[in-house]
């Protein structure tokens, strides 16, 4: 499933797995941005996911499914819109454990209704006013880089540069992989890795990490579960802690994607743990452990 238009007009073609950031000036640009990205996936029978508050959630769908025809009933079943809010803020306040369960959920459930691909699109104005827990955001953004490489999803984020200031666009460009800009999807040259990204922000203040497991190292719990990885699995963690995929790890490893596989599913035996987000935080954890001991 390589080469997959994003619809848009001039943009070439990503693989699954894409998550990147779509910059716009003002609400006409989002829109050929947004309305071509949900039309392509709704033509090529995916699961369409659109978060946004600038519109109404039904002006939405009536824009997306067009009149009423032979094909609506099957599109309308396509397409799920909710205010951008109400999802990132399900709880009162933002929680990257909430949102990933969400988007979790959102995936199962789609390829439980054999839809092979999610496309996602998030309007990001809803964390202009400052809600709780918006300092987590990019925590969230960038643990998404680890989340759509084990999912077949191509998460669209849609910033107005209207809207953020460069102090936040700095942020966003650190944790999106690629980014369109003027109809141009280009290689993120300012992307940080996950891992990396999370040192950074350690190092830079004390930053709540909601996903952290808890009690995971209390007594020595995760240093003794760390201790029982063998090399190999030493060798696979530290990569994904660095964001590298299973497949440029087989290749650096020079082992088969299997290999890489069978490895993640023992260290998530072991530590107690289901995604590669997890892997990373307790990573970070051990890393922080052996350098304050």
């Amino acid at each position: 499933m390589n080469g997959l238009s994003l619809g848009i007009p001039g943009v070439g073609a990503v693989s699954p797995g894409t998550h990147f950031c779509a910059l716009y000036s003002g609400p006409a640009e989002r829109d050929r941005l947004l309305f071509p990205f949900l039309d392509e996936g709704l033509r090529n029978g995916d699961k369409c996911l659109c978060l946004i508050d600038d519109l109404e959630p039904a002006l939405v769908r009536d824009r997306a499914l067009g009149q009423p025809g032979p094909a609506y009933s099957r599109r309308s079943a396509q397409l799920d819109v909710e205010r951008a809010s109400d999802a990132y803020l399900r709880s009162g306040e933002f929680s990257i454990d909430d949102m990933m369960s969400f988007l979790s959920a959102s995936v199962d459930a789609a390829i439980a209704d054999d839809f092979d691909l999610v496309r996602a699109a998030g309007e990001m104005s809803w964390v202009m006013p400052g809600a709780p827990g918006c300092d987590d955001l990019f925590l969230y953004e960038s643990a998404l880089n680890h989340l759509v490489d084990e999912v077949p999803a191509i998460l669209m984020c849609l910033y107005d540069l209207k809207k953020f200031g460069a102090d936040m666009l700095v942020e966003v460009l650190r944790t999106h992989p690629k980014v369109l800009l003027d109809r141009t999807v280009i290689d993120n040259p300012h992307y940080v890795a996950p891992g990396e990204y999370l040192l950074a922000a350690e190092a830079a203040a004390a930053t709540r990490y909601p996903l952290v497991k808890a009690g995971a190292d209390a007594e020595g719990g995760l240093e003794r579960a760390w201790a029982s990885l063998t090399d190999a699995e030493l060798r696979v963690a530290s990569r994904v802690f660095r964001g590298m995929t299973n497949r440029r790890i087989a290749e650096e490893l020079v082992v088969s994607h299997h290999t890489v596989d069978a490895h993640l599913k023992h260290i998530y035996l072991k530590l107690d743990i289901h995604s590669r987000v997890e892997l990373t935080v307790l990573a970070l954890q051990h890393h922080r452990a052996e350098a304050h001991p």
